[in-house]
């Protein structure tokens, strides 16, 4: 199995108890400041070394996965939400955190929560920075979660600073893809963001 740094072995065994062979992608990236070092950029600040992805849908993924938009992202840069593990935070307790504080939603097995089904898999990336003369490992989990039926959407931590909600098909999101490499084109900071941010979009469109 190739090894993927910002992935500890242990964790990686224990989601393969649970979830089966765990399909992963690796990448490099050379980046620059402002990712990774500058304001609403820092991905890896205060110690995470990995993210959460939930690719949420309302019962039939193929009609239509969650995406969403900050009020600070580029204008039409909506994504499919994520969210950093915390330093000693197990990834199902991130993923179950981060789908409260955005949606309001909580998981668990009952008929008004959310349920978790599956792993989709791992896309890790060396981030080849600039600014800062070293590599910095990543890497981000994306499952796959069904929402209840008719349930809003209301998101409990106002610092997430969420400022709309898209349901696009899993068909479209190269398309969501594309547009996010593209971001540099008008907003040059956002540029290594976008061009990241761009990867999991195309893993998870193959795994939908």
């Amino acid at each position: 199995m190739q090894r993927i740094t910002a992935v500890e072995p242990a964790e990686l065994a224990e989601l393969e108890r649970q979830w089966g062979p765990v399909a992963m992608e690796r990448h490099q990236l050379a980046v620059d400041h402002p990712f990774l070092t500058g304001e609403n950029q820092m991905l890896v600040g205060n110690g995470r070394r990995a993210e959460v992805c939930y690719v949420m849908h309302q019962g039939n993924p193929k009609a239509g996965v969650l995406l969403h938009i900050k009020t600070f992202y580029p204008h039409g840069a909506y994504r499919l939400p994520t969210g950093g593990i915390h330093q000693g935070e197990g990834v199902v307790d991130t993923l179950a955190r981060e789908v409260e504080e955005e949606t309001g939603l909580t998981v668990g097995n009952g008929g008004a929560q959310v349920r978790v089904e599956r792993l989709l898999g791992v896309v890790a990336c060396d981030f080849v920075h600039g600014a800062l003369a070293r590599t910095l490992p990543f890497a981000t989990y994306a499952f796959l979660v069904q929402m209840p039926l008719g349930a809003a959407l209301t998101p409990r931590d106002a610092s997430e600073q969420i400022g709309g909600w898209q349901w696009r098909p899993p068909a479209a999101l190269p398309q969501v893809a594309d547009y996010l490499e593209q971001v540099r084109t008008f907003s040059p900071q956002w540029g290594d963001w976008g061009r990241y941010r761009a990867l999991i979009h195309r893993f998870v469109a193959r795994r939908v």
